[in-house]
């Protein structure tokens, strides 16, 4: 990839009051700069762009390079480079990065542990930037912009990748220790509550916050094993969960549609003659009923097995377009969906649930895994949706904490 050498390439005249569109929303207070006469906006963010991309690549090239034969000299050079360059591109953050990893180099002999650790946050600072860069699609921005959402309880590291995407979107968020009184003033505020769960974590206090101060408003994140021990009546009373290893576009999605599910969906309209009300299905559906829908017969044993273990119904359908006639037939609680169907792909069948009003919860389940397809499921009125492969247990927990809600909202 050719990379872009600022210094003997760009003439620099008179600066321009010109603020890169966007730099304010991302609270990068050493990170606003202004764009030279005679270049554009975009060949601007071009040159950024450019130059970012090239940062990440050659960073993890220099990191493999330190398990075989160092080249000081070649990294030095390059890391004197960019402490010039990212300092002209606005980056001044890389400039300092840099400096510190080329001095070290410089003055040898250097130790290789302390150089990959450096290189290591280098490569971190480039990443954090190509993030920030990237954008977020509208959807997310306008349900988190101008939001409060307390953060309590994450380490230092994810608390900054937690804030930098939040920041992305124009909500605020607001850092709490792990031990905040979850009932105070200054957390109940908040549009969402975000807490991590650490092992020996209170459960009872977390149901009564959940049920109480932080009704519709707690999310819970933190590692598999203890989000799936949680107390079957907390998973079904906190808005969402997440599991670590999470990226940022998951975390902000997430979020976006905890906040939407407190207001009437976008497709939400008078059910049609021939569906029970919500009232109706409160009372009839005691053992809960689940079509579940895949074209990979080994999936749907899977899915069916899992559900009649855990007292469910489960009817299935090996396309879309059985299952559409399927639902229509049954009503069912909730629909588990995957995607990449014959016939009718799942897209089409959730469009058609909606149109059509049925009175239904939909799960997407899909191995596709780029944001444009969770972005359509989302548009498109799906009230969850979990990536192939995962885990029978977050998904039973997902189905339970979406009929809880349903009959909640029908009560």
């Amino acid at each position: 990839m050719p990379r872009v050498a600022v210094h003997g390439h760009l003439r620099f005249g008179p600066i321009l009051c010109q603020v890169l569109p966007g730099v304010e929303e991302l609270h990068i207070s050493r990170e606003q700069t202004e764009i030279p006469e005679g270049i554009s906006a975009a060949e601007w963010m071009g040159m950024q762009q450019q130059f970012i991309d090239d940062g990440v690549e050659r960073c993890r090239e220099f990191l493999v390079s330190l398990d075989k034969h160092v080249d000081a000299v070649r990294i030095a050079r390059q890391l004197h480079q960019w402490a010039g360059t990212a300092g002209q591109l606005g980056f001044h953050s890389i400039t300092d990065a840099s400096r510190q990893v080329e001095l070290l180099m410089r003055d040898g002999p250097f130790r290789e542990s302390e150089v990959r650790e450096r290189l290591s946050d280098l490569l971190l600072d480039f990443s954090d930037q190509r993030d920030r860069m990237a954008g977020v699609p509208e959807h997310f921005a306008q349900a988190l912009r101008g939001k409060n959402v307390a953060v309590i309880g994450f380490p230092q590291s994810q608390t900054h990748l937690v804030c930098t995407a939040l920041g992305r979107t124009g909500a605020r968020p607001r850092i709490f220790s792990a031990n905040e009184d979850l009932g105070c003033e200054s957390v109940r505020d908040c549009d969402l509550v975000v807490v991590r769960l650490t092992p020996g974590a209170d459960f009872t206090k977390l149901q009564a916050a959940a049920g109480g101060p932080l009704g519709g408003k707690l999310f819970l994140a933190g590692e598999r094993s203890h989000l799936m021990a949680l107390p079957p009546t907390l998973q079904s009373s906190v808005v969402d969960f997440l599991f670590d290893g999470w990226e940022a576009d998951e975390l902000l999605l997430r979020l976006a549609m905890a906040l939407q599910r407190k207001t009437p969906p976008v497709f939400a309209a008078p059910e049609k003659p021939g569906y029970p009300t919500g009232e109706q299905r409160a009372r009839v559906t005691t053992i809960p009923r689940v079509v579940a829908v895949d074209d990979d017969p080994i999936m749907l044993a899977l899915l069916r097995t899992t559900f009649r273990n855990q007292g469910t119904q489960c009817e299935t359908a090996d396309n879309g377009r059985d299952a559409l006639r399927l639902i229509r037939e049954v009503t069912p609680s909730v629909v588990v969906l995957d995607v990449n169907m014959p016939l009718m792909d799942g897209f089409e069948v959730l469009s058609a649930i909606r149109t059509e009003n049925i009175p239904t919860q939909v799960v997407l389940l899909t191995a596709r895994q780029q944001e444009h397809d969770v972005l359509r499921g989302f548009q498109l009125g799906a009230d969850d949706y979990l990536v192939k492969p995962f885990s029978p247990l977050e998904l039973v927990a997902r189905i339970k904490r979406l009929i809880v809600q349903t009959h909640k909202t029908a009560a």
